[in-house]
């Protein structure tokens, strides 16, 4: 995987193997974005919807409700540049694939890679320790689904990282304003 900025753009170019996984992620954010919080995997909303912070703040269980629906309008309303992004994902004939954003739509881009990646743990028991380690060290003790689910993780957890080196107010920013 590779990203490059050309202007107010990235372009994130995927191997096969990438591009496929790319491909059919990007379908399950598209897919999970349009349901509604009672619709997914409680484990999953209770990650997405939490309501623990309306309860701190002492909110009405109406005021909780239109937060929740605030949120997955919120979550939704990004629905139509996923699916662009989507049928954007242009593929060679070697199977590579590679799709192009506004600079200015990163954060999206971002946020709809960490709900997939908080989901995903959710749904299949993975914890924090799970998600920090490195790709190569896969614990043995998890089942397949389990193992699947958090290569899937790790993978968007490089497309972050890679995409986070491109936007302004990026730690390592400083380094290329010094040259």
């Amino acid at each position: 995987m590779r990203v490059e900025k050309t202007g107010a753009k990235l372009t994130l170019s995927f191997s096969i193997m990438e591009s496929r996984r790319w491909l059919r992620t990007l379908g399950q954010i598209i897919a999970n974005y349009q349901l509604k919080p009672n619709e997914i995997d409680p484990k999953a909303a209770s990650v997405w919807y939490s309501t623990r912070g309306c309860e701190r703040a002492g909110m009405s269980a109406e005021e909780t409700r239109e937060w929740v629906e605030n949120l997955q309008q919120f979550k939704s309303a990004n629905v139509q540049l996923l699916k662009s992004w989507s049928r954007s994902a242009g593929r060679s004939k070697e199977g590579q694939s590679r799709f192009s954003l506004k600079l200015e739509d990163a954060p999206i881009l971002l946020t709809a890679l960490n709900d997939h990646r908080l989901l995903l743990a959710a749904t299949h028991d993975i914890g924090q320790e799970e998600m920090d380690m490195r790709a190569l060290s896969m614990p043995q003790n998890l089942k397949p689904a389990q193992q699947l689910a958090l290569s899937e993780i790790h993978f968007l957890a490089c497309v972050i990282e890679e995409v986070l080196q491109f936007l302004p107010g990026n730690p390592a920013d400083w380094l290329g304003s010094q040259s």
